[in-house]
């Protein structure tokens, strides 16, 4: 919607026009602005607003959802809790509050910690990145080509993922995957729940 400059009748235009050229004479920019509607130009409010139409394509966004598991194997869940215990006493340091404790303290028991997981992880398991040609040999933060069809259990997109690809983006991070378990074996699962005994000093 547009605004109308309405005409202006005679006598005001005659008295006005003394200030005009006071005005006129005093103010290039005023002067500037004058010349500019002599040559015909529109205000912006008389200008009629342009409409400007655009097809947007719709954008699909790729979801992996959490993988769900017909059968759960809790003997080997409570077997790797209590060997993350024993090594790294990582359930104490879950279950009890650190809101009372100073950044530094948490930063000293979090070595002994990252140690004794880090025993677990080497001594139980081999893990290797992804190995896939798109990113094995790819530096975090380099571009990759990922090609359509590709497995979206080991590439997760993330994004604006549109089409079927083929695909090129930054590499974030090369995933990981467990290629070797050397866990012990357990003849007995009776109490494998009980992640550490309780222990009294008599």
């Amino acid at each position: 919607m547009t605004n109308k400059i309405k005409p202006v009748s005679f006598i005001p235009r005659f008295f006005g026009a003394f200030g005009q050229f006071f005005k006129y004479m005093g103010s290039g920019d005023y002067a500037a602005r004058c010349q500019t509607v002599d040559q015909g130009e529109q205000f912006a409010f008389e200008v009629e607003p342009k409409v400007i139409t655009e097809e947007v394509e719709v954008i699909r966004e790729i979801e992996v959802a959490a993988p769900v598991l017909d059968t759960v194997n809790a003997d080997g869940a409570h077997q790797l809790l209590q060997l993350l215990q024993q090594e790294a006493r990582f359930i104490d340091f879950i279950q009890e509050s650190i809101d009372d404790y100073s950044d530094a303290d948490v930063g000293a028991a979090s070595r002994q910690i990252h140690a004794g997981c880090s025993k677990v992880l080497k001594q139980h398991f081999t893990i290797d990145v992804v190995s896939l040609d798109a990113v094995n040999s790819a530096a975090e933060n380099s571009r990759v080509e990922v090609p359509s069809g590709y497995d979206s259990k080991q590439i997760k997109l993330e994004g604006r993922v549109e089409g079927d690809g083929p695909y090129s983006g930054t590499l974030i991070h090369p995933g990981w995957k467990v290629t070797e378990t050397r866990l012990p074996k357990v003849t007995n699962t009776e109490s494998l729940n009980i992640l550490a005994p309780a222990e009294i000093e008599v």
